[in-house]
Protein backbone atom coordinates (compact mmCIF):
# COMPACT_ATOMS: atom_id res chain seq x y z
CA UNK A 1 0.00 0.00 0.00
CA UNK A 2 1.45 3.30 -1.03
CA UNK A 3 1.68 6.10 1.71
CA UNK A 4 4.18 8.40 0.09
CA UNK A 5 4.59 9.75 -3.29
CA UNK A 6 7.82 11.37 -4.71
CA UNK A 7 6.97 15.09 -5.74
CA UNK A 8 7.71 16.44 -9.20
CA UNK A 9 11.28 17.54 -9.04
CA UNK A 10 11.91 14.93 -6.73
CA UNK A 11 13.33 17.32 -3.97
CA UNK A 12 10.08 16.52 -1.73
CA UNK A 13 8.04 14.08 -0.62
CA UNK A 14 4.09 13.83 -0.60
CA UNK A 15 2.28 12.45 2.65
CA UNK A 16 -1.36 12.99 2.31
CA UNK A 17 -2.04 16.91 1.53
CA UNK A 18 1.93 16.99 3.71
CA UNK A 19 4.86 17.94 1.87
CA UNK A 20 7.83 16.32 3.24
CA UNK A 21 11.09 18.57 2.35
CA UNK A 22 13.82 16.19 0.96
CA UNK A 23 16.23 17.36 4.18
CA UNK A 24 18.07 15.05 6.32
CA UNK A 25 16.98 17.51 9.58
CA UNK A 26 13.65 16.88 9.21
CA UNK A 27 12.27 14.49 11.15
CA UNK A 28 9.38 13.55 8.87
CA UNK A 29 11.49 13.15 6.17
CA UNK A 30 13.77 10.96 8.72
CA UNK A 31 10.31 9.14 9.53
CA UNK A 32 10.09 8.53 5.87
CA UNK A 33 13.40 6.85 5.19
CA UNK A 34 12.55 4.72 7.90
CA UNK A 35 9.35 3.49 6.73
CA UNK A 36 10.79 2.69 3.92
CA UNK A 37 13.15 0.76 4.98
CA UNK A 38 11.56 -0.79 7.24
CA UNK A 39 8.67 -1.67 5.24
CA UNK A 40 9.78 -1.95 1.56
CA UNK A 41 10.02 0.31 -1.79
CA UNK A 42 5.80 -0.50 -2.34
CA UNK A 43 5.03 2.40 0.44
CA UNK A 44 6.37 4.77 -2.02
CA UNK A 45 5.21 6.09 -5.60
CA UNK A 46 7.55 7.73 -7.93
CA UNK A 47 7.14 10.87 -9.55
CA UNK A 48 4.46 11.57 -12.05
CA UNK A 49 6.14 12.33 -15.23
CA UNK A 50 3.39 14.50 -17.68
CA UNK A 51 3.70 13.13 -21.24
CA UNK A 52 2.72 15.35 -23.90
CA UNK A 53 -0.24 15.27 -26.19
CA UNK A 54 0.52 15.21 -29.84
CA UNK A 55 -1.06 18.81 -30.10
CA UNK A 56 1.63 19.88 -27.71
CA UNK A 57 4.44 17.81 -29.56
CA UNK A 58 3.55 19.82 -32.95
CA UNK A 59 3.38 22.76 -31.89
CA UNK A 60 6.84 23.95 -31.62
CA UNK A 61 7.21 22.12 -35.28
CA UNK A 62 5.09 24.24 -37.00
CA UNK A 63 6.58 27.05 -38.98
CA UNK A 64 5.56 30.44 -37.91
CA UNK A 65 2.55 31.31 -39.95
CA UNK A 66 3.96 33.73 -41.77
CA UNK A 67 6.44 31.24 -42.92
CA UNK A 68 3.37 28.90 -43.84
CA UNK A 69 1.87 31.39 -46.03
CA UNK A 70 4.65 32.04 -47.72
CA UNK A 71 5.19 28.44 -48.57
CA UNK A 72 1.61 28.31 -49.89
CA UNK A 73 2.22 31.60 -52.12
CA UNK A 74 5.67 30.37 -53.63
CA UNK A 75 5.41 26.51 -53.44
CA UNK A 76 1.20 26.10 -53.78
CA UNK A 77 -1.25 24.45 -51.02
CA UNK A 78 0.37 20.86 -51.98
CA UNK A 79 3.84 21.86 -50.91
CA UNK A 80 2.51 23.27 -47.69
CA UNK A 81 0.55 20.12 -47.23
CA UNK A 82 3.24 18.13 -47.76
CA UNK A 83 5.30 20.00 -45.06
CA UNK A 84 2.48 19.81 -42.48
CA UNK A 85 1.81 16.26 -42.89
CA UNK A 86 5.70 14.94 -42.26
CA UNK A 87 4.72 16.55 -38.80
CA UNK A 88 1.33 15.32 -38.32
CA UNK A 89 2.64 11.50 -39.37
CA UNK A 90 5.76 12.00 -36.65
CA UNK A 91 3.35 13.04 -33.60
CA UNK A 92 -0.21 10.84 -34.91
CA UNK A 93 -2.93 11.85 -32.51
CA UNK A 94 -2.73 8.32 -31.04
CA UNK A 95 -0.82 10.24 -28.62
CA UNK A 96 -3.40 11.86 -26.57
CA UNK A 97 -1.06 12.39 -23.44
CA UNK A 98 -0.86 11.03 -20.29
CA UNK A 99 0.91 10.37 -16.89
CA UNK A 100 3.33 8.32 -16.55
CA UNK A 101 4.87 7.13 -12.69
CA UNK A 102 8.60 7.35 -13.30
CA UNK A 103 11.44 5.22 -11.13
CA UNK A 104 12.46 5.60 -8.03
CA UNK A 105 15.20 8.33 -7.04
CA UNK A 106 18.95 6.95 -7.02
CA UNK A 107 18.86 8.94 -3.09
CA UNK A 108 15.70 7.45 -2.08
CA UNK A 109 18.18 4.20 -2.60
CA UNK A 110 21.15 5.52 -1.25
CA UNK A 111 19.33 7.22 1.55
CA UNK A 112 17.71 3.93 2.79
CA UNK A 113 20.83 1.81 2.34
CA UNK A 114 22.32 4.42 5.37
CA UNK A 115 19.52 3.83 7.22
CA UNK A 116 19.90 0.19 7.65
CA UNK A 117 23.94 0.52 7.80
CA UNK A 118 23.31 2.57 10.91
CA UNK A 119 20.44 0.34 12.06
CA UNK A 120 23.12 -2.79 11.66
CA UNK A 121 25.70 -1.24 13.15
CA UNK A 122 24.16 -0.05 16.33
CA UNK A 123 22.37 -3.21 16.73
CA UNK A 124 26.11 -4.92 16.42
CA UNK A 125 27.78 -2.46 18.82
CA UNK A 126 24.87 -2.92 21.50
CA UNK A 127 25.33 -6.93 20.86
CA UNK A 128 29.13 -6.77 20.96
CA UNK A 129 28.81 -4.79 24.31
CA UNK A 130 26.18 -7.34 25.74
CA UNK A 131 28.09 -10.13 24.63
CA UNK A 132 31.64 -8.56 26.56
CA UNK A 133 29.75 -8.24 29.96
CA UNK A 134 30.60 -11.17 32.19
CA UNK A 135 28.25 -14.32 32.26
CA UNK A 136 26.89 -14.62 35.47
CA UNK A 137 27.92 -18.71 35.45
CA UNK A 138 30.98 -18.30 35.10
CA UNK A 139 33.11 -17.62 38.25
CA UNK A 140 35.04 -14.69 37.29
CA UNK A 141 38.43 -15.18 39.26
CA UNK A 142 40.20 -11.87 40.96
CA UNK A 143 42.87 -9.87 38.91
CA UNK A 144 45.03 -7.67 40.65
CA UNK A 145 48.70 -6.07 39.14
CA UNK A 146 50.53 -3.97 41.17
CA UNK A 147 51.70 -0.38 39.88
CA UNK A 148 54.30 2.36 40.57
CA UNK A 149 53.37 5.75 41.41
CA UNK A 150 55.80 7.73 42.50
CA UNK A 151 58.33 5.05 43.83
CA UNK A 152 55.61 3.76 45.52
CA UNK A 153 54.17 0.06 44.99
CA UNK A 154 50.72 0.09 44.79
CA UNK A 155 48.41 -2.68 44.44
CA UNK A 156 45.62 -2.26 42.49
CA UNK A 157 42.50 -4.58 41.72
CA UNK A 158 41.28 -4.46 38.41
CA UNK A 159 39.01 -7.43 38.24
CA UNK A 160 36.59 -8.28 40.95
CA UNK A 161 35.85 -12.25 42.06
CA UNK A 162 32.53 -13.18 41.18
CA UNK A 163 31.29 -16.43 42.03
CA UNK A 164 29.29 -18.06 39.11
CA UNK A 165 25.73 -18.61 39.46
CA UNK A 166 23.88 -22.28 39.35
CA UNK A 167 22.63 -22.79 35.94
CA UNK A 168 18.72 -23.10 36.87
CA UNK A 169 19.28 -19.16 38.43
CA UNK A 170 16.51 -17.53 37.01
CA UNK A 171 19.23 -14.65 36.06
CA UNK A 172 21.60 -17.30 34.47
CA UNK A 173 18.31 -18.38 32.01
CA UNK A 174 17.81 -14.61 31.43
CA UNK A 175 21.71 -14.27 30.75
CA UNK A 176 22.28 -16.66 28.58
CA UNK A 177 18.60 -16.03 26.41
CA UNK A 178 19.97 -12.65 26.48
CA UNK A 179 23.40 -13.86 25.09
CA UNK A 180 21.84 -16.00 22.77
CA UNK A 181 20.08 -13.18 20.72
CA UNK A 182 23.05 -10.71 21.18
CA UNK A 183 25.67 -13.56 19.38
CA UNK A 184 22.45 -13.96 16.46
CA UNK A 185 22.24 -10.18 15.94
CA UNK A 186 26.35 -10.70 15.75
CA UNK A 187 26.64 -13.28 13.73
CA UNK A 188 23.95 -11.75 10.99
CA UNK A 189 25.73 -8.90 10.92
CA UNK A 190 27.08 -8.56 7.57
CA UNK A 191 30.67 -8.13 6.88
CA UNK A 192 30.92 -4.22 5.58
CA UNK A 193 29.21 -3.06 9.22
CA UNK A 194 31.48 -4.92 10.87
CA UNK A 195 34.59 -3.96 9.26
CA UNK A 196 33.53 -0.53 9.68
CA UNK A 197 34.19 -0.52 13.59
CA UNK A 198 37.09 -2.73 12.89
CA UNK A 199 38.88 -0.83 10.47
Amino acid sequence: MTKYKIGKLGSSILFGNICIPKSEGNRYYQQFIQDVAEQGYDVVEGPNVVQPSYAELRAPEYPPIADQLDKIYHSGVAAWKAEIKEIKDKYPKAITGRTDIAPLPEWLYAAVDNYRFNQQLRAYVVASERLAQHQLSTTQERIVEEFTINGVIETVETQSFIQGLPSDDPRVIEDDAERAAAQTVVDNTPQNVKDSINN
